[in-house]
């Protein structure tokens, strides 16, 4: 008997080392170091970003822009100067009652009590939502408010909503 000897059909089946490179490069197990692939991610993503910015600042309307941002800061930078309220009324006249807590708790201390009762207001329904240390922050306000404040109105207001919270 003749040994069993290596036809060509053997070396048909079996795949070259080129075959078995290309396989392996085509399969999911292998991390592609795909850069242009990163960078269109990036920009996409900075894309989307800035895209967003935009809608956001479109539906905040006059709120949305820098003067906006400025007259804010007036109120906070003039707060216990001669020139807070002046601050807060040019804040008023162009765009109504802020809808920040930091800022609507600032103008607790502004001396027109029409104003001051809508702030009150407004910070009331935010509570809810506050850490508990800004809450308590609130309710010493109000405390002090139900106090010192001139209007039995603003007095009365005071008291519901500190016995409410």
């Amino acid at each position: 008997m003749a040994p069993p000897s290596h036809s060509d059909d053997d070396e048909k089946e079996r795949p070259s080392w080129r075959d078995i490179d290309r396989r392996r490069d085509r399969s999911r197990h292998v991390s592609r170091d795909d850069s242009s692939q990163k960078e269109k991610s990036l920009r996409s993503t900075w894309a989307k970003e800035q895209y967003l910015k935009k809608v956001d600042k479109l539906f905040q309307g006059a709120k949305g822009g820098k003067e906006h941002k400025k007259a804010l800061d007036a109120i906070h930078r003039h707060y216990g100067t001669s020139k807070f309220a002046a601050s807060v009324k040019k804040y008023l006249k162009q765009y109504g009652l802020p809808g920040d807590w930091s800022t609507l708790m600032l103008l607790l201390d502004f001396k027109d009590n029409k104003v001051v009762l809508q702030v009150i207001e407004a910070l009331k329904g935010m509570a809810s939502e506050r850490t508990p240390v800004e809450r308590q922050g609130f309710r010493d306000k109000l405390a002090i408010l139900s106090i010192t404040a001139s209007s039995s109105q603003l007095t009365s207001l005071a008291e519901r909503v500190l016995q409410e919270l």
